[in-house]
């Protein structure tokens, strides 16, 4: 089977969430099938390279508009590679376009990571685009139960929808043992209980509000990953007096993340958006045996931690909300314990990395029998 993953933005070694989550099907896929990416460069030219033998096209683009790149050659490349299956990425304006100007042969399917939020402009102009890519693909896969009956744009297309939650790798943060040394070091260095944050310093991430819930909350708070607003959160910090109490750890490693994992006590994601359609650190979080605490979006965020089960899910944008729950937690050791047992026993069952590829693959066969 030939199959063509399309995203608008980047492939690994650029990482974010959605490009991980490409890069990790395409390395499973690239064992039995033939396996290309089409995704932006980050500049004016067209690079083609391979990445862990998978073969990745990058389309140079102009510039960006509303967040998404302006590639002017991105309809003829997806014309030019032939594909049994055309996986697209949404939401993806850039490529969703190109597909109906370029119409290229192929079963096309398409994982629904998230509504667009923010960009209402681009949202106007978009809409009538998207239902109309819709309308083409043979399945569509939402992340999640959650997103798949609340997103306004997939309701219409309920018959096509295959839920296929994003999975982990649990072998990669289920055992403490290879990373003993790395997380007595980091309690060294930040005390021996903490609170932990990874992911993009970004908008919807609603850092300034746990940042403002800080001043109650008696252990420091551990920020993994680097992003726009980082200058003005470590401004928030210095003004609401915890300068000291946040640390910016900046990127890390996969080794790494796992004992900043396992060291913490619990994990937080005090999203404000649906832009956060499933927040993957959870898992990831799960896996270590660490209760969360997130916020109740309408999204995948609360499929993936139960509230009162594997963690906390209370309202965004509420310092307030957000101290009481890291607060009662911290204060009952017991009740982590469990509720990290549980989680981790749910990610084995539910999320695990091999149950997602084969979901994936069997929605690729019946994209193409339903011809």
């Amino acid at each position: 089977m030939k199959i063509l993953h399309v995203y608008k933005d980047y492939y690994p070694p650029v990482v974010g969430g959605i490009e991980k989550h490409i890069a990790q099907v395409c390395n499973h896929l690239k064992k039995k099938h033939e396996v290309q990416v089409l995704v932006c460069n980050r500049g004016f030219s067209t690079e083609i390279e391979h990445v862990d033998g998978v073969r990745v096209v990058k389309v140079g683009q102009l510039g960006r508009l509303q967040s998404a790149p302006i590639p002017p050659a991105f309809a003829l490349w997806l014309r030019r590679l032939e594909a049994d299956i055309l996986h697209f990425h949404l939401p993806n304006p850039t490529c969703e376009l190109s597909y109906l100007l370029a119409r290229p042969p192929g079963a096309v399917v398409a994982t629904y990571h998230s509504d667009i939020v923010r960009q209402e402009f681009l949202l106007r102009f978009y809409s009538p685009f998207l239902r109309s890519f819709l309308r083409k693909t043979r399945l569509i896969l939402p992340t999640s139960p959650v997103y798949a009956e609340g997103s306004l744009y997939l309701r219409e297309f309920a018959h096509k929808c295959r839920v296929v939650p994003l999975g982990v790798d649990t072998h990669l943060f289920d055992s403490i043992s290879p990373v003993k040394e790395e997380v007595n070091a980091l309690h060294v260095r930040y005390g021996q209980e903490f609170i932990l944050f990874v992911g993009k310093l970004r908008y919807y991430k609603g850092l300034q509000f746990l940042i403002r819930a800080m001043p109650r909350i008696p252990v420091p708070l551990v920020i993994v990953g680097t992003g726009p607003m980082e200058d003005e959160l470590k401004g928030l910090a210095i003004l609401n007096g915890v300068k000291e109490k946040v640390h910016f750890a900046g990127e890390v490693s996969d080794m790494d993340l796992a004992a900043y994992y396992h060291a913490c006590s619990l994990f937080v994601l005090p999203s404000i958006y649906r832009s956060e359609a499933y927040g993957l650190v959870q898992l990831e979080a799960h896996a270590c045996g660490k209760p969360v605490v997130s916020t109740r979006l309408g999204t995948g965020v609360e499929y993936v931690n139960l509230h009162l089960k594997t963690g906390c899910v209370v309202p965004p944008a509420d310092p307030d909300a957000l101290a009481a729950a890291i607060e009662s937690l911290l204060n009952d050791p017991k009740r982590r314990q469990e509720m990290g047992e549980f989680a981790r026993q749910r990610v084995c069952d539910e999320f695990d990395l091999d149950r997602m590829f084969h979901k994936i693959e069997d929605v690729y066969q019946e994209a193409l029998e339903s011809r």
